[in-house]
């Protein structure tokens, strides 16, 4: 005889996420219900070539992050068998996903991992793209602060802001930081240690197996798999590439917002905007809420009306490039998450059974 329990379907666990991350975008959209009715009626003001101009730059960082994870994946000889449209299609969702779930990238970056190990990508290899992506990032984030220190004292002089040393500072030593953290997590000993702890705590475990998610440290052993520390120390030369593309997708959100101010009738300098949004996105580091908002908000009119722009300008150009960074990404990355998992679902049906 067959029990109710036989006539059960279970729910696959990515439709429960997918639902999981409806309701959260359904929260932060209605939260901030007040606030995007304000962004909608700004966007009145702006002269509509540049808008599409600004538009067309920031659809450009999810290229260039693409060519990140794509030249990142050449190290590993895998740059010709994952193509860079389903790569633009992850960084979106990775983005979605980062911005939904404030843990710091671990909830974007362990899905560019999920989606590299069903391309066939090993553990470690898939596990060293996603931390040796996180190393770029800070380190170009690093290279433009310290770009962004000679250019504040080259203009700005010995009039420095108190506050304004603080964040270049702190940010120095927190970027130097959170690198050597991301290069200790991808070591040998890192991966077998946290691989040990997933295998202790059951519960961690269930969560691990349910996301189908393998970790380096399950592999075997193998003595010529590098990691990204020593790709770092020995062949720091290749990396070159993706840091150029991750500064290129930095020239892209600053060239929005630069585009930004010209729809508005203000004419600042691209340097100026590119250095305040670097010290932004140093302060965003620190920030708990999803995708750092308010920090985020805050920090970049903060320092652009220390840089001599308008206050009222810099609200407006800060609550317009949040839109098209931020909120616009996140319905679009939701339904990309979607399709992409319908989509291997279809794949895996497909598949004859041996």
């Amino acid at each position: 005889m067959f029990t109710p329990k036989d006539n059960q379907k279970k729910i696959p666990a990515a439709d429960i996420i997918f639902y999981f991350l409806l309701l959260l975008l359904a929260v932060l959209v209605f939260s901030h219900f007040a606030e995007l009715e304000k962004i909608f009626a700004l966007f009145k003001q702006i002269k509509p070539f540049w808008f599409i101009l600004a538009l067309l730059t920031q659809v450009f960082t999810y290229f260039f992050t693409a060519n990140i994870y794509h030249s990142l994946l050449a190290l590993y000889d895998q740059g010709s068998t994952i193509n860079r449209s389903d790569l633009f299609k992850v960084s979106i969702i990775s983005l979605f996903l980062s911005q939904a779930i404030p843990t710091a990238g671990l909830s974007g970056g362990s899905y560019l991992v999920h989606f590299l190990q069903k391309k066939k990508l090993s553990p470690r290899n898939s596990f060293s793209v996603f931390i040796l992506g996180i190393f770029c990032s800070y380190f170009c984030n690093l290279l433009a602060l310290f770009f962004g220190i000679f250019y504040i004292a080259a203009t700005i002089g010995r009039d420095w802001d108190g506050s304004l040393t603080a964040v270049i500072v702190v940010g120095i030593f927190l970027l130097i930081f959170l690198s050597a953290l991301a290069l200790f997590f991808g070591s040998k000993n890192a991966t077998s240690y946290i691989s040990g702890k997933v295998a202790k705590y059951k519960w961690l475990k269930r969560i691990v197996d349910k996301s189908q998610l393998k970790l380096p440290g399950d592999e075997a052993p193998d003595d010529n798999w590098e990691s990204p520390w020593k790709i770092v120390k020995n062949k720091f030369h290749y990396l070159w590439r993706p840091i150029f593309w991750q500064f290129m997708e930095f020239l892209a959100d600053a060239a929005t917002i630069f585009l930004l101010f010209y729809g508005l009738n203000f004419r600042p300098k691209f340097l100026i905007i590119f250095v305040g949004l670097i010290l932004t996105k140093v302060v965003a580091l620190v920030a708990i809420s999803p995708g750092g908002l308010i920090f985020f908000e805050g920090a970049m009119v903060l320092f652009y009306n220390a840089f001599g722009i308008p206050l009222d300008l810099a609200v407006v150009v800060t609550l317009m490039f949040r839109a098209l960074s931020f909120w616009l990404p996140m319905p679009l990355g939701l339904f990309l998450y979607g399709h992409l998992n319908n989509s291997n679902s279809e794949e895996k049906r497909e598949q004859p059974v041996s």
